[in-house]
């Protein structure tokens, strides 16, 4: 095998912390939008042709709110797809380390192979 040395305590450590880190991305995520409810609610009313009620810091914060929660849900789902990613990682290197000591053992039980000469004839 290469120079890998995984061990699974340490995986598992690192996972259980970062998925209570990327747990939190919903949280902050409904903050975020509250905050940014206030804020417009909050924001002058200098009108402009096309804005709603708050006005245009108000319409800013809604484009904005609109983008980031783009990226806040791409930041998500790959934090998601990244955890799932390393445990089937380290679930393949275990079970190769078991199938790689399965088929040491194997073969270290198997007849070993060796070369008798021909029956029957005597060397040298």
């Amino acid at each position: 095998m290469s120079g890998w040395d995984i061990r699974p305590q340490g995986v598992q450590g690192i996972l259980k912390t970062t998925g209570e880190t990327a747990g939190g991305i919903e949280k902050q995520a409904t903050t975020f939008g509250e905050h940014l409810k206030t804020a417009a609610t909050s924001a002058g009313t200098i009108a402009a042709e096309g804005a709603d009620q708050g006005g245009l810091v108000a319409l800013a914060l809604s484009q904005f709110a609109e983008h980031a929660a783009k990226d806040i849900k791409f930041v998500a789902a790959r934090a998601g797809k990244s955890l799932t990613g390393a445990v089937e990682a380290t679930t393949a290197y275990l079970n190769g380390d078991v199938e790689m000591a399965a088929e040491a053992q194997r073969k270290a039980l198997s007849a070993p192979d060796i070369d008798l000469g021909k029956p029957g004839v005597q060397e040298g």
